[in-house]
């Protein structure tokens, strides 16, 4: 099984993609198969169109997603998520992969529409973000513990379990000394098979 590194960040030489060098770095130390993602480089399309959105639940899915939807559901058992937060959020571009990869990895289970499972199930995910401030301090009316468990309960949902979240936070502000331990630290958690 390998791991699937997702990376949401248009440009080349950002932190994000020093920390997806790191995390290969790791899994390679192990020898650990993997696969990038990087979705601004794929030119990924993050709008669901209305044919999409008209097969939530039924498992069905756009045939240019195929590749995606196979990987995910056969041959990952866990997955890295690398993005900037821009605007307390994740990117479009993230946010549309998730509308349209996992809407199609659904199926609707009893009468209530909302009552649906997943058809993957992929034991870890890694959410690592990046902020130039520290965005738990500007936003005082969310608490970072319940975000966090929120984003684990959404992330059940749609068949990725047990959520690690890392926020590297004022990155406007760290030195390269920072950054560079924060690298480290990423390549031996990395570097661990169980990780």
């Amino acid at each position: 099984m390998k791991t699937v590194i997702v990376i949401a960040n248009p440009k080349p030489t950002s932190f994000n993609h020093a920390i997806a060098d790191s995390v290969i770095k790791g899994l390679e130390e192990v020898e650990k198969e993997y696969e990038i993602w990087d979705l601004n480089k794929m030119k990924f399309n993050p709008v669901i169109s209305q044919g999409e959105f008209e097969k939530f639940g039924y498992a069905e899915y756009d045939p240019n997603l195929e590749h995606f939807i196979e990987v995910l559901t056969n041959e990952c058992d866990q997955i890295v998520l690398i993005y900037p937060i821009i605007f307390f959020e994740m990117p479009a571009i993230l946010k549309g992969f998730f509308d349209r990869v996992f809407i199609g990895t659904l199926i609707q289970e009893g009468g209530n529409p909302v009552d649906w499972k997943p058809s993957i199930n992929i034991e870890k995910t890694f959410i690592i973000e990046t902020s130039l401030g520290d965005m738990w301090s500007i936003a005082t009316n969310q608490n970072k513990k319940q975000n966090e468990a929120l984003t684990a309960q959404v992330m059940r949902k749609i068949g990725l379990f047990n959520p690690i979240i890392e926020t590297y936070k004022n990155l406007g502000k760290s030195t390269l000394e920072e950054r560079q331990q924060f690298l480290e630290l990423i390549q031996k958690q990395f570097s661990k098979f169980d990780v």
